[in-house]
């Protein structure tokens, strides 16, 4: 079976589209730039719709998305996951805070008589 013009040409252009998604990806590491879905697309100049598509590619920038930034004169960041186990902690540790407050505001309420 021999493959149209057409058909060719969209392989073509598929193979530029990811050659483009590649360089972003590279681009975006080495700089310390914003890793995501959109910002990827926006850079390669590409629909969102092609990175879901292409699920190699997708799997590339989300993998790349959770490793720190690693430019060359780059400083140590924090990740997502260490933000979120942050808020997390805070969160739990505000409510534990509540619940002491209130305790002791009905023990001080006992001695005052009130």
């Amino acid at each position: 079976m021999t493959t149209t013009p057409m058909a060719q040409g969209r392989r073509a252009d598929s193979a530029r589209r990811r050659q483009r998604v590649q360089k972003a990806l590279n681009d975006a590491a080495k700089n310390g730039t914003e890793i995501s879905v959109s910002a990827i697309a926006r850079s390669a100049g590409v629909d969102r719709t092609f990175l879901y598509r292409h699920r190699d590619l997708l799997a590339q920038v989300h993998a790349a998305a959770s490793e720190p930034p690693g430019g060359p004169d780059a400083a140590p960041q924090v990740s997502r996951a260490s933000l979120q186990a942050d808020l997390a902690n805070a969160q739990s540790r505000s409510v534990r805070q509540a619940a002491r407050i209130h305790q002791l505001e009905n023990k001080l309420s006992e001695l005052l008589g009130e």
